[in-house]
């Protein structure tokens, strides 16, 4: 039913600091047919001590929530579309019980496991979409692509609000759809100025369209081209921090017109942020 890619990349500012990818990502297949993904992303506060642990914490509560909720059951679809806002708060909470258990074992403090949510379910007839803090979601729906979700800053650079504070409830963006998206992208911070622009708010579509179109279509080597992608000098040039990326299509793919060349292409349309035509 999907073709997909699922990777976090540890930046080189980590890289030369002898730095562990404090990114955490998942995807997962469950449902009776499996033909259900559940998947999960987040993103650990760099200046947080054991921001790894809060992110691994964070998808893996995410990730068991709905793999419990969704075993057996026969019609996926109708559990996700029960599903509501207080479903997310429950696994919020979750994430603040975990960490605060994981900071007392370790003589720390609950800031100190800070990192953000990106969380989806995606059953062959609905989304359930939920994001806390920096990122974003990404969708290709009855081929329009558009930004679901965006990413939520703070007053200062950088700052955002995280799935493992007490205030993450307020910073939910929680998105239904009725029917699932041809294709679905998220990532965390790390690639947010290169796959979106910020005056239009809208995706990279020189990077998205031919990418899902690759994907879709099951092109040779696809996790591979991404991977080195990920971590090539080009994407590095523009950011050095830890970079996790999901992709999600529908199979067999449309066919989008475009052939595959991983990374933003500087067409017009689809120019970086700050790129001269």
């Amino acid at each position: 039913m999907w073709r997909h890619f699922c990777t976090s990349v540890r930046g080189t500012s980590h890289e030369s600091g002898g730095l562990r990818c404090q990114d955490a990502s998942s995807l997962v297949f469950c449902g009776a047919h499996a033909d259900t993904v559940v998947l999960a992303l987040s993103d650990g506060a760099g200046s947080a001590t054991h921001s790894e642990k809060g992110a691994a914490l964070v998808v893996r509560i995410w990730s068991e929530y709905f793999l419990c909720l969704l075993a057996d059951r026969p019609d996926p679809a109708a559990v996700l579309e029960s599903c509501t806002p207080s479903t997310v708060a429950e696994i919020l909470h979750r994430i603040r019980e975990a960490v605060a258990r994981e900071a007392a074992a370790l003589g720390a403090a609950p800031e100190d496991f800070s990192a953000t949510l990106l969380g989806a379910v995606l059953t062959p007839s609905n989304a359930l979409l939920a994001q806390v803090g920096d990122g974003c979601w990404v969708g290709l729906l009855e081929d329009k692509l558009s930004c679901l979700t965006w990413p939520l800053g703070g007053e200062f650079a950088g700052q955002t609000t995280f799935a493992t504070s007490p205030s993450a409830v307020s910073a939910l963006q929680f998105v239904q759809l009725p029917r699932a998206p041809f294709a679905l992208a998220g990532f965390t911070d790390g690639l947010e100025r290169l796959l979106l622009d910020f005056q239009t708010r809208l995706p990279v579509a020189g990077f998205f369209r031919p990418t899902f179109d690759a994907l879709g279509q099951n092109t040779p080597d696809f996790q591979k081209h991404m991977e080195a992608f990920l971590r090539s000098e080009r994407v590095c040039a523009l950011t050095d921090d830890d970079k996790s990326l999901a992709l999600v299509v529908r199979a067999p793919a449309e066919t989008l017109r475009e052939e595959f060349v991983p990374g933003p292409r500087p067409a017009a349309a689809s120019r970086l942020p700050g790129q001269a035509p």
